[in-house]
């Protein structure tokens, strides 16, 4: 795992080599790896920095420039459709802004490309309810979550419709967040940057709100089923970027009202040990022991947990009861380091159960 890591502050700029040559079987385990994390395009950019002697295998190249390309090509296909879905939804009276991905690549990456892309998250302005019924007039059978509608229409890429950028289960700390985000909504959703290759101008969040978002979507996937390091490269090159001191202080700020402090903190350890990200660049002082744990689930269920057979149990359970007994058993790993995370979920559980027979009537 040390190589992989290795390779990873090559790719970001904090190394200049590996630490020796690797062996076939070593280049290949680190190909796996780094499509498991969906970071293959960034490893990729950090193959063209290893002195000759290091390069890999030409047919491993040949793979990781492939994977490379269709990456490229994925992304031009999603900053196409970001600028299409916004002006769609601005026709209809929407304002809203770009969530994660193509925002994050285009702000924070030297090769925007090669940041491995999803879905396209947006969140749009209006209430819940205006949302629901604008989209289902388009759309009748899409699905409600807590915080976004499912939006099916568009052939090339699926798209989620958020009513609020993200959320807590603590219902508490919960209405903190959610107060947070309507005030922040003007300026969000004003907030315009420019997509590569001149493919248009999206509106995407301030740096502020990122270093609070981005933080919330990790330590949110991380509790639901799992989180990988394409994530967390989000943050490390958020800070990277070198926000300014009145952005960082205001961010702890708000971190520190929603509880989130020891979760940043284990977010920073992974980014020491991962990255190689300096002292000065950290939001906050690492948290050994919570960064550990984070780190391992990281590197054992890959994005977004999906290699981690307790999730996939989870979502093979054929009865509520079963998903929920699976769930809590999941959530276990969680008890001793975030006690009020892991109750909180509880109290979710129950609370979604009915949300979601309100709103798709299942």
């Amino acid at each position: 795992m040390e190589y992989f890591f290795e390779l990873l502050q090559v790719s970001v700029g904090n190394r200049q080599k590996l630490s020796h040559p690797l062996d076939v079987n070593e280049w290949k385990k680190l190909f796996d790896i780094a499509c498991k994390q969906a970071i293959a395009g960034i490893c990729a950019d950090g193959i063209g920095i290893l002195p000759k002697e290091q390069q890999p295998p030409k047919d491993i190249a040949i793979r990781w420039a492939m994977t490379t390309i269709r990456i490229e090509n994925q992304n031009r296909i999603l900053n196409r459709q970001s600028v299409k879905i916004q002006e769609k939804f601005r026709m209809a009276g929407f304002r809203s802004c770009i969530l994660k991905g193509q925002g994050i690549a285009a702000s924070y990456y030297p090769q925007p490309l090669h940041r491995q892309c999803g879905d396209i998250d947006i969140w749009l302005e209006g209430g819940k309810k205006k949302i629901i019924s604008y989209i289902r007039s388009i759309s009748p059978n899409e699905t409600v979550s807590y915080h976004h509608i499912d939006y099916n229409a568009l052939k090339e890429v699926p798209v989620e419709i958020h009513f609020f950028p993200s959320y807590l289960k603590n219902p508490f700390l919960n209405q903190r967040m959610l107060s947070f985000w309507h005030k922040e909504a003007n300026i969000q959703m004003s907030h315009y940057i420019k997509l590569p290759e001149n493919a248009g101008y999206i509106t995407a969040p301030t740096d502020c709100l990122n270093l609070i978002y981005i933080l919330a979507h990790i330590k949110h996937h991380y509790f639901e089923e799992g989180i990988g390091l394409r994530q967390l490269m989000d943050y490390y090159y958020i800070l990277e970027k070198g926000i300014n001191n009145t952005d960082k202080e205001r961010a702890v700020s708000k971190l520190k009202s929603l509880r989130m402090i020891k979760f940043a903190g284990a977010v920073m350890y992974v980014l020491q040990k991962v990255f190689g990200m300096k002292d000065e660049n950290l939001l906050l002082p690492p948290q050994k022991k919570s960064g550990k744990s984070l780190l391992k689930h990281i590197m054992e269920a890959g994005n977004f947990g999906q290699y981690d057979n307790n999730v996939k149990q989870i979502y093979k359970s054929k009865t509520t009861l079963s998903r929920f007994i699976r769930r809590e058993y999941f959530n276990l790993r969680i008890f001793t380091q975030y006690p009020e995370e892991y109750f909180s979920e509880i109290y979710f559980r129950i609370f979604y159960y009915f949300y979601r027979k309100k709103w798709n009537g299942k």
